[in-house]
């Protein structure tokens, strides 16, 4: 299995492009053991400091089809390099 090349597949309903499955996407988030239970409902996030694990999000090539999607969370250490987890460039889309 080999990750795919940007721009392989079509967007989705919400016109989205290979957002979940290719890599595991390393988040802003470090995580803390209960951190949901003590967040902010709207847009919580655990900031890496003093987290000795860090959150990546998505599903990669390597793992089910079921993993590919936004709420599955893999929690990894900082040091952690390797062929399914990556980050997700982000730019501004304008009509």
């Amino acid at each position: 299995m080999v990750h795919s090349q940007v721009g392989t597949f079509a967007g989705n309903g919400l016109g989205l492009h290979e957002v979940h499955g290719n890599v595991w996407e390393w988040c802003l988030d470090g995580f803390h053991p209960g951190f949901y239970g003590r967040s902010p409902e709207s847009d919580p996030v655990a900031l890496w400091e003093g987290a000795a694990t860090h959150v990546a999000r998505g599903g990669s090539f390597s793992r089910a089809a079921a993993n590919a999607r936004s709420a599955i969370r893999l929690i990894m250490p900082p040091s952690r390099a390797d062929n399914d987890v990556g980050v997700r460039p982000a730019r501004v889309i304008t009509e």
